[in-house]
């Protein structure tokens, strides 16, 4: 099950990239890609709490809380603590995004896209 949910994170993070090659300077595609750049994340992680903990986060704003819970027991290891940082920054983001509704500039799709990739590549390897 972890794999399907890994699958899903590269298929938000295809979507988000697909959906920024159709924006110009000033489009909102751009607070939707970072959306689902988000998702992308968030499914990430699903797939490291369901292969270690059989479990995925039921709010969006537990997925940091979980994966600091990976490595606290030991499954990860500390040196993976950066990517805590990752998640919440796409927490924020999210919130940004789709509840309060930000703009969100090309600049800030290809910073939060390097850190989806950045995850997703540590994920892949774990998954």
């Amino acid at each position: 099950m972890e794999k399907y949910h890994y699958k899903q994170a590269r298929v938000w993070l295809a979507g988000a990239e697909y959906i920024a090659q159709l924006a110009n300077a000033e489009s909102e595609n751009f607070s939707v890609a970072v959306a689902m750049l988000v998702h992308a994340i968030i499914k990430a992680n699903d797939a490291l709490t369901f292969k270690f903990m059989n479990m995925t986060a039921r709010r969006h704003d537990d997925t940091r809380r979980l994966f600091e819970e990976l490595i606290k027991k030991n499954v990860l290891p500390a040196a993976s603590a950066p990517y805590a940082q990752i998640i919440q920054d796409a927490i924020t983001n999210k919130a940004k995004a789709e509840y309060r509704v930000a703009y969100f500039s090309k600049n800030d799709f290809d910073t939060m896209q390097r850190k989806a990739k950045k995850f997703l590549a540590f994920v892949e390897g774990i998954v």
